[in-house]
């Protein structure tokens, strides 16, 4: 069977695992090359080159949005996350499987992942067309339903791959170091001000902050001198070790439709506190014991103050087995 995945990104499988960018993209193309072993996989990127093979993958460039489509026949197309231009591809060529890869949580009706189309445009083509929709989380499935009522929907988990995620043994964490790893925009201000307050009890405190490469906005910093900014950790080995030395990992307050440096958290055997001021999917991956509000900061603290970094782990439905079994199973 042969199956194609269309990418809004450059690079390959082997390329994007010390990249640092976002997680969708580490996730979609290593799915793929996970994929590759029981499929004929071709990968149509971003990326300006020759069409090359690499690991049994085929990796075409994306000159053209459409065009590309035309000699595609009887076989299953996995767009990531750009609904307007799996749309485009079917009304091109409808002699294949279509589906729709999703990892954004939908704000508004206004997107450009729709471009100029509305939300009853795309669930009327969707399911007259047999286009389905895989999202990451039991939430996500939820808030995509209520956009696309009419449409077939499959939650997925995104995958922990091991050999990516690797435990150093040797590794003893630091009990004052605390870590957020996010773009800064889903609530630093609350994490600053948990921060602010967990200062005054424990002077030692470091407050670690990681971003991925697209994130380029800056907070002022200047009243918070626990603060460490690291930034962008491209090296995967570096990027554990980190998390691996750190007390624990605090999440966002923004609806996130899975959260991924949470789950590689877990599984390293760091606890992750989630903020359950708001709906997200990483309430999935976390055990109700580490959720609390975090428009209070005594409670985040209260958590803090009682955590043992060797009593938490990942559940396997969230490992790469698990996940790659549902995709074949899809397929």
């Amino acid at each position: 069977m042969n199956i194609y995945f269309i990418i809004n990104c450059v690079g390959n499988h082997k390329s994007i695992v010390n990249s640092g960018c976002g997680a969708s993209e580490f996730l979609f193309y290593t799915t793929a090359y996970k994929l590759s072993k029981y499929f004929n996989v071709t990968i149509y990127n971003r990326g300006n080159h020759n069409p090359q093979v690499i690991d049994n993958i085929n990796y075409l460039y994306l000159y053209d949005n459409r065009n590309m489509i035309d000699n595609i026949n009887n076989s299953i197309v996995i767009v990531q996350r750009n609904f307007d231009l799996i749309y485009n591809l079917h009304k091109k060529n409808h002699n294949n499987r279509y589906i729709l890869w999703s990892h954004d949580h939908i704000q508004n009706k206004k997107s450009h992942l729709f471009n100029s189309r509305t939300y009853d445009d795309i669930n009327n083509y969707f399911s007259m067309n047999n286009i389905d929709i895989v999202v990451v989380s039991d939430f996500h499935k939820n808030t995509i339903s209520n956009c696309f009522p009419d449409v077939k929907i499959y939650r997925i988990y995104n995958a922990v791959f091991p050999e990516y995620i690797v435990r150093n043994p040797n590794i003893s964490y630091d009990k004052n170091q605390i870590v957020f790893a996010s773009n800064w925009g889903k609530g630093i201000n609350k994490i600053l001000k948990i921060g602010l307050e967990y200062s005054k009890i424990n002077t030692d405190f470091k407050l670690i902050l990681l971003k991925p490469n697209y994130c380029d906005w800056q907070p002022d910093l200047s009243r918070y001198p626990f603060v460490k900014m690291i930034g962008n950790i491209k090296n995967k080995i570096e990027y554990c070790e980190l998390l691996q030395k750190s007390l624990c990992v605090l999440t966002t307050s923004y609806p996130e439709t899975f959260g991924c440096v949470f789950a590689e958290a877990l599984h390293l055997g760091v606890p992750v506190i989630g903020d359950n001021n708001i709906k997200a999917g990483f309430q999935e991956i976390i055990k109700p014991e580490y959720l609390c509000n975090f428009n209070d900061p005594k409670k985040v603290i209260n958590i803090i103050d009682i955590i043992r970094k060797d009593i938490v782990k990942l559940d396997d439905k969230f490992y790469e087995d698990s996940v790659i079994k549902e995709w074949i199973k899809l397929i």
